[in-house]
């Protein structure tokens, strides 16, 4: 596990420092606002198409495969975005880093070949904690390797670093992670599958309340990605800053974010419940947000983004754990997984939308509407009530009994 953790973080801090500058990069090259954030959907939609793929992949021919290519993969991917001199060439380069992307849910797979069921939510948890840390020291260091002042930034440091980083993380899996899947539990590339996933219908979705939670889901992750695909931009029109600072502001929200699922979503959750932190998730989010829309001075931004990153740091692990509660064990993955198909959605969603909001309204718009549409979200969420599955698609009575008690 230890090697594993080590990978992951080795992995998502190559990841993490391009995010302060593909913008400024993408930029330079003569990208607007709306093809800027239109890239950074397609990163989304290429990891999406591709993670299932190298999942299937993994299944057929080992975690330890899969893990080498994707790594070699990013590495090229970043290689290809620090000499891109045109338009095509960087948006092609994180097309291609979106296809190679399938790194992580292979990582989880591997925590769940090595691990008992009683093991298991620990190690997700070690693996989910090395991600979260790259992602703080990751950006904070892009920024730092590119520079205070945009336009002296130096954006090939970046993505060779990040280039280096992918190709430290792929050696390491070569000379010292052992393959996790042994042979005789490898399941062929091609053909019918022995086990199916349970299907989760519409009626019983609807019925359970699992809709409400995945359109929250929805709705959140498009306003949090508002937020990311353009801040960048914003930052630097709004208060002149340049990559160093900005890596500064992801470190910070990173830290915030670790803070409360690593030490206080437990207590929390003891004292409040998950549905309560749900909502309050919400509202924290949508006054981060909307106070950067609205703030004048550089020092305001720095106070706004506290409640922001507190609504980031409570939403998943309280709204995933109310979908894990409605189903049972037989079901739970393919509820997850429709789960985090809408998340995904809002993270392709967003930045579809905020590149022309941001140049055809105002540069503080994206933020406003992320945050507007937080409040109906906190609405969805106050009137959710737990059912389980079970009682969704049986007698009537049950379920009018199993909606009567709030999560």
């Amino acid at each position: 596990m230890v090697i594993l953790f080590l990978i992951v973080f080795i992995s998502m801090v190559g990841f993490g420092i391009i995010l302060p500058i593909f913008p400024f990069y993408a930029e330079r090259v003569g990208a607007s606002p709306t093809a800027i954030t239109w890239t950074m959907a397609a990163f989304t939609i290429g990891q999406a198409v591709a993670t299932p793929i190298w999942g299937r992949i993994s299944d057929a021919f080992g975690r330890r495969l899969v893990l080498i290519l994707t790594l070699l993969g990013a590495a090229i991917s970043y290689v290809w975005l620090a000499f891109a001199d045109e338009l095509w060439a960087v948006i092609a380069s994180r097309v291609f880093g979106g296809l190679m992307a399938g790194n992580i849910a292979t990582a989880f797979a591997y925590v769940t070949d090595i691990t008992t069921e009683a093991e298991r939510p620990a190690g997700l948890g070690k693996v989910g904690a090395a991600m979260g840390l790259g992602f703080v020291f990751g950006p904070a260091t892009g920024g730092l390797l590119a520079g205070a002042e945009v336009e002296t930034a130096n954006f090939v440091l970046p993505a060779i670093a990040a280039a280096v980083i992918s190709l430290v993380a792929m050696v390491g899996t070569i000379i010292v992670l052992p393959e996790s899947l042994p042979s005789a539990d490898r399941k062929p590339l091609f053909g019918t599958q022995v086990h199916e996933e349970p299907k989760l219908s519409l009626a019983q979705a609807n019925r359970s309340g699992l809709i409400r939670l995945f359109a929250a889901a929805l709705v959140f992750y498009t306003s949090m990605s508002l937020m990311e695909s353009i801040f960048p931009l914003w930052a630097k029109d709004v208060y002149g800053m340049g990559p160093r600072d900005i890596g500064a502001v992801f470190f910070v929200l990173g830290m915030i974010s670790i803070l409360m699922q690593g030490g206080l979503i437990g207590p929390l959750t003891r004292l409040f419940g998950e549905k309560h932190l749900s909502i309050a998730a919400g509202l924290f989010f949508s006054i981060g947000l909307g106070g950067m829309a609205v703030t004048t001075e550089q020092w305001q931004l720095w106070v706004a983004l506290v409640p922001f990153g507190i609504g980031i740091g409570l939403f998943n692990p309280s709204v995933s754990s109310m979908v894990s509660k409605t189903a049972s064990a037989n079901e739970r993955g393919a509820v997850m997984g429709k789960y985090q198909s809408s998340s995904a959605l809002g993270r392709v969603v967003g930045p579809l939308i905020c590149g022309p909001v941001y140049s055809a309204i105002a540069f503080a718009a994206p933020f406003t509407l992320g945050a507007i549409l937080m409040l109906p979200v906190v609405l969805v969420l106050a009137g959710f009530r737990q059912t389980t599955l079970a009682a969704a698609g049986g007698d009537p009575a049950i379920i009018d009994a199993a909606t009567d008690k709030e999560a």
